[in-house]
């Protein structure tokens, strides 16, 4: 159905009919820079973007018109089914729109669409955390930051972030998983993990002696965390991390620090690269990230 906001009208897309307007917008270098994208060459190409990302989505993409005008100046869409109520969302808007708020307007009233539709629970949008114009434009739709993904694009390994919004909110019972590794000294290993994967340490406890120290992903409250506690009865465990950036550099900081690799880099069939190694007590470490190709 077409939908309406201040200043749009949102038209069922007709690739036929707006593929030359949406063209020109995919086949501008500057627009691709800026969308992590690579630019199109000719109609052809800017036709299999959008039916690999939207060819079988019922319907659920719009193209975007200035009122009173028939130009294409964008499309907004779910991409294609992938046997989930929780759909991913998309948005492209002309370079020489950019700045005034209309895809923001866009997506707002889009969202609230599909999240009344009854086969759709959910509504995420996977955005390159660099890209604040579109981070913009899902907080403009209420979306919310649920995750960060690593994700190799254009050769780059670069973190994402998943911005997402349910139908109906549910406050979940758990807000966070707190792995614990028993070591022989806290210390030791937290200025290890601290060197090779860029931990932080939140606190630590304990004098001369540390017995307990706290590292965080992040320096902000609620960032998920692993605790090392201090022990004599060590039964080594396996502790698995997803990093965003290239698990290559990881891996050669763990050799450079003398630690034993269990498995060397190597590219996996669910489009993942991954090691392990072993930290001074035995525990394994498995280190995924963005794949190589």
């Amino acid at each position: 159905m077409q939908l309406t906001t201040e200043r749009l009208d949102l038209v069922p897309l007709d690739v036929e009919r707006d593929l030359a307007d949406l063209h020109t917008m995919f086949m501008d270098p500057i627009w691709a820079a800026a969308a992590y994208a690579e630019p199109t060459a000719d109609l052809a190409a800017s036709n299999a973007r959008i039916v690999e990302d939207y060819g079988d989505n019922v319907g659920l993409i719009w193209a975007l018109r200035l009122h009173g005008s028939s130009r294409a100046i964008g499309l907004i869409g779910v991409y294609s089914d992938q046997g989930t109520s929780i759909r991913g969302i998309s948005w492209y808007l002309h370079r020489d729109l950019w700045g005034r708020g209309l895809m923001g307007e866009a997506a707002r009233v889009v969202v609230e669409h599909l999240l009344a539709l009854p086969e759709i629970d959910g509504i995420e949008a996977w955005i390159d955390a660099r890209n604040a114009r579109s981070i913009g434009v899902a907080r403009r739709a209420q979306l919310e930051l649920a995750g960060r993904l690593p994700r190799r694009n254009l050769g780059e390994v670069s973190q994402w972030m998943v911005m997402a919004r349910a139908a109906e909110p549910v406050a979940q019972a758990v807000v966070s998983i707190r792995p614990q590794l028993p070591v022989s000294d806290v210390a030791k290993t937290a200025d290890l993990l601290v060197q090779l994967l860029g931990l932080q340490v939140i606190y630590q406890f304990g004098e001369p002696e540390v017995e307990f120290a706290r590292l965080g992903v992040s320096r902000w409250n609620g960032a998920p965390v692993l605790d090392l506690q201090r022990s004599t009865e060590i039964s080594p465990v396996t502790l698995g991390l997803d990093i965003g950036v290239p698990v290559d550099s990881v891996h050669e900081a763990v050799v450079a620090a003398g630690l034993v690799v269990d498995a060397a880099p190597a590219d996996t069939p669910w489009s993942r690269r991954e090691f392990a190694f072993r930290l001074p007590d035995g525990h394994t470490v498995t280190v995924s990230g963005a794949s190589s190709g």
